[in-house]
């Protein structure tokens, strides 16, 4: 795996990841029948959850998240939620993007938005759940928090005696993002363990048709890395083999997951310049075809796309055949029509930089300066905005428009600006331009 943690990150594809600009948290929690929100600083908070002997529930929200306000709209103010957090809680609402709660959003480990954090009252996380909630989820993590439901150690111990009780392992699954989230150091590297552990045991006794539900198909989606192919490809497998009976259950979302892995697939085994990749082309109207057909596309076809695709990656990783990658992937763009996303822009630029960087020609940065040019005028998300920016600056630089390259690199900079809550992206991303304006004026001498 990438990192140890990478298993309990994905539930992340939920989260808001789009930034908008909003003008402001509703502030509709703060009914007499909802939650009632401390008016103050979470210092204050903090010392009357001691006063009060009660554990303190903090909302970590930001001004432009999407569904932190359809929580404040949606949850927070119904009444038995409100009746519930009301008694057993003290409870505020933190922008945690504010510069006087910067710090304290750090040392819960925020990193997403909403993230509901239940706190003792000595200042110590009880759990800390990323992403935004219903009402009977919410319900139950305040229930764990306040120590009247079972909480995931007591659940652990639960399997620990009966390591055949699969509905004590799916609980356990099910929490274990939330949970993970609020360890630090060893203790989290231990539980990682165990867990990785414990879902594959899990995916194992209940193969294939007792699988076929909504709480383990999040439990796949959270759980299930890419670095192990071999059982992703497994799971993926046992999906397609039963695809009707999963659609049933859980909607087109198996499909999609299906469609995305074997894509992933493809491509990897192309750049290695491995000619297995084709295996994984054929899938898409043989093995995979009902999977592919879910997704529908209006202009090409889900294998002409697969194919044109993978063989120009191939092509251009194996042989640096840089124009005959060009001319595919420009007549893929032609194909794609309106399914073309910023994304396919830029990672086709990527490829040509990654694969070929070295023998690029003049024109060949040119080129790429157009593709991304074309993903930036359509992608808000910041890093991505970050990334356009600077291969833009690269390629400018090669074509020894300095001025340009400085122009794109410092319009780079200016987007890491943004990141105010994530010190350790913006700090490495910060760094790599600052290198780069430095080598500028080195070449400019």
């Amino acid at each position: 795996m990438k990192t140890k943690y990478y298993l309990f990150t994905a539930l992340m594809a939920i989260f808001c990841l789009t930034i908008h600009a909003q003008s402001q948290q509703n502030n509709a929690a703060n009914t007499s029948e909802g939650i009632k929100f401390f008016q103050g600083t979470f210092a204050e908070a903090l010392a009357q959850a001691k006063t009060a002997n009660k554990p303190l529930f903090v909302d970590f929200y930001a001004v432009w998240c999407v569904p932190c306000r359809k929580m404040a709209k949606t949850v927070f103010t119904l009444p038995e939620v409100g009746q519930y957090f009301n008694e057993h809680f003290i409870n505020i609402q933190i922008d945690a993007e504010k510069k006087e709660n910067v710090d304290i959003a750090k040392s819960y480990k925020v990193e997403a938005y909403p993230t509901l954090a239940f706190i003792a009252p000595d200042g110590k996380a009880l759990s800390v759940n990323m992403g935004a909630m219903d009402q009977n989820e919410l319900l139950e993590a305040a229930k764990i928090a306040a120590g009247e439901s079972v909480s995931f150690e007591q659940l652990y111990n639960q399997y620990k005696a009966n390591n055949n009780d699969l509905s004590v392992q799916q609980t356990l699954l099910l929490k274990a993002p939330a949970f993970l989230q609020a360890q630090e150091g060893m203790e989290a590297d231990k539980w990682v363990t165990r867990l990785q552990k414990l879902y594959r045991n899990y995916i194992a006794a209940k193969a294939p048709n007792q699988l076929i539900n909504e709480n383990d198909y999040r439990i796949i989606l959270s759980l299930e890395g890419s670095d192990d192919k071999a059982h992703k490809q497994y799971i993926v497998d046992l999906m397609n083999d039963h695809l009707d009976e999963w659609m049933k259950a859980v909607g087109k979302a198996p499909a999609y997951y299906i469609v995305e892995a074997n894509d992933a697939f493809a491509e990897d085994l192309a750049k290695e310049g491995n000619a297995k990749y084709k295996e994984y082309v054929e899938n898409v109207k043989t093995k995979y075809g009902k999977a592919y057909d879910v997704i529908g596309l209006t202009t090409i076809n889900p294998y002409e796309k697969a194919k044109l695709y993978n063989d120009a990656l191939f092509n251009l990783y194996k042989d640096k055949d840089v124009d005959g990658y060009i001319k595919a992937i420009q007549t893929y763009f032609e194909k794609m029509g309106s399914n073309l996303q910023a994304a396919d822009y830029g990672k086709a630029a990527q490829n040509l930089y990654a694969a070929a960087g070295k023998v690029l020609k003049p024109k060949d940065h040119e080129v790429a300066i157009q593709w991304v040019e074309k993903a930036l005028a359509q992608d808000d998300a910041i890093m991505d905005r970050v990334n356009y920016m600077v291969m833009i600056g690269d390629s400018y630089r090669e074509l020894k428009n300095y001025d340009k390259a400085r122009q794109y690199y410092n319009q780079g900079f200016a987007e890491t600006l943004r990141l105010e809550n994530m010190e350790m992206p913006q700090a490495m991303l910060q760094g790599a331009i600052k290198q780069k304006l430095a080598t500028l004026e080195l070449l400019e001498k």
